[in-house]
């Protein structure tokens, strides 16, 4: 991928989320017993665990959860807006190595990927629960199809990062093909 897609990414999904009105937070999204205030929750979560552990410290998720589960929705698109900036930041300042993680040490590399795709992926889920669409440029979702792809390549044939691929038509948005690879239904 590259660095430039967690930027759009990013543009895409709090453009989306900037649009949503009050009804929108507690509509049902493609996340068993997530709505789409809990979505956004969960990104900004993400993102401020992996820009913790781009400063070389451990995160401790638990704490970051209560703290973002008290915010009020109406604030949730700024916090996320400056979430991902922040983890943007802290991934161009980056050095070589790799970083603590929830997931076992990691090099920036691979937490941008997977922050472009953890983005993707619930902006989707968002887009879905909301009728609205992400708009994002295809070549990013491309990549991040790609990036997945190569993702679950490694992993033991028992895990799936969200629930098992489902089916999808070839000719589908790269957005949506990423979202059938990673268990959502986008039929």
């Amino acid at each position: 991928m590259e660095p430039g897609d967690l930027t759009s990414a990013h543009s895409a999904v709090t453009t989306l989320v900037r649009g949503l009105d009050a009804a929108d937070w507690s509509r049902s999204t493609p996340c068993p017993d997530w709505d789409v205030a809990a979505v956004v929750r969960h990104v900004v979560v993400g993102e401020r665990a992996f820009t913790t552990s781009l400063a070389g410290l451990p995160y401790d998720l638990p704490a970051l959860s209560a703290e973002v589960a008290d915010l009020p929705e109406a604030t949730l698109p700024d916090v996320l807006e400056s979430t991902g900036a922040a983890l943007r930041e802290a991934l161009a300042a980056s050095g070589p190595g790799e970083y603590p993680t929830g997931i076992g040490p990691l090099p920036a590399p691979a937490i941008l990927d997977l922050r472009t795709i953890e983005a993707l992926t619930h902006g989707w889920d968002v887009a879905r629960g909301t009728g609205r669409p992400l708009d994002v440029p295809e070549q990013v979702a491309e990549r991040a199809l790609e990036a997945s792809r190569l993702l679950m390549a490694r992993l033991p044939a028992d895990r799936t990062p969200f629930a098992p691929p489902q089916p999808v038509d070839d000719a589908a948005p790269a957005v949506d093909r990423l979202a059938a690879l990673l268990g959502r239904r986008p039929g």
